[in-house]
């Protein structure tokens, strides 16, 4: 790919500059995503299935042998191959803090107030720093690109719905938004923490401030 001729005296660093963000563009295996599909560059169409955590350490002895049971039998067909993820990110906080200070607009004791406001500078500084994380675990599918290749693909998804549900563990396939998310979060888990995200695309504008001795 030829590189277009840059005017000025720093032309050379920024055809290298230009060459170096080429080579990371490249590196990304990703040509688009609409709704709950992901396109690669090697013909692949990808789908994401966000599993609902369970505790195991909650159930019985004999519970933990039905539940084994019950998953080796709905996946004993499954033939395609698929990956497992595991995710650790920010939780997603927003709620909480919005019926705290729903609660503290309720409040007439003072007492109960002076409560409230510890608890909101508390949740405040917890979703600040971002350090409360939550696991999140999604099932990666995938399957060539064709003429079949995107019914076949959600056709498999809603199927292993159908084998998790069966096994007593929520599963939802992720839409576009999810999908986006994800990618960012895959990279860099303070990108996207919660869940409300614009995804629209967008180029960043630069702003003249004036200069700093003003």
């Amino acid at each position: 790919m030829k590189l277009p001729y840059i005017i000025g005296r720093n032309s050379s660093k920024n055809d290298e500059k230009l060459r170096k963000t080429l080579t990371a563009n490249e590196f990304v295996n990703v040509k688009d995503a609409r709704g709950p599909i992901l396109y690669s560059k090697d013909g692949l169409l990808f789908a994401f299935l966000r599993i609902q955590p369970i505790s195991l350490d909650l159930l019985s002895p004999k519970e933990k042998e039905k539940k084994i049971r019950t998953f080796s039998a709905e996946f004993s067909s499954e033939r395609k191959g698929f990956k497992f993820l595991s995710i650790s990110r920010p939780v997603d906080i927003s709620g909480l803090s919005a019926r705290l200070t729903s609660l503290l607009a309720e409040a007439t004791d003072a007492a109960r107030k002076d409560l409230l406001n510890h608890e909101i500078r508390e949740v405040s500084a917890f979703a600040l720093t971002g350090e409360v994380t939550e696991r999140q675990f999604y099932l990666i599918i995938w399957e060539h690109a064709g003429d079949d290749g995107e019914k076949e693909l959600l056709r498999r998804a809603r199927e292993l719905e159908n084998r998790l549900s069966g096994c007593e563990i929520e599963a939802e396939l992720c839409g576009q938004g999810p999908v986006v998310r994800l990618l960012n979060l895959f990279a860099n888990p303070n990108y996207a923490h919660l869940d409300d995200d614009d995804i629209t695309p967008a180029i960043p504008m630069l702003t003249k401030w004036g200069d700093s001795s003003e």
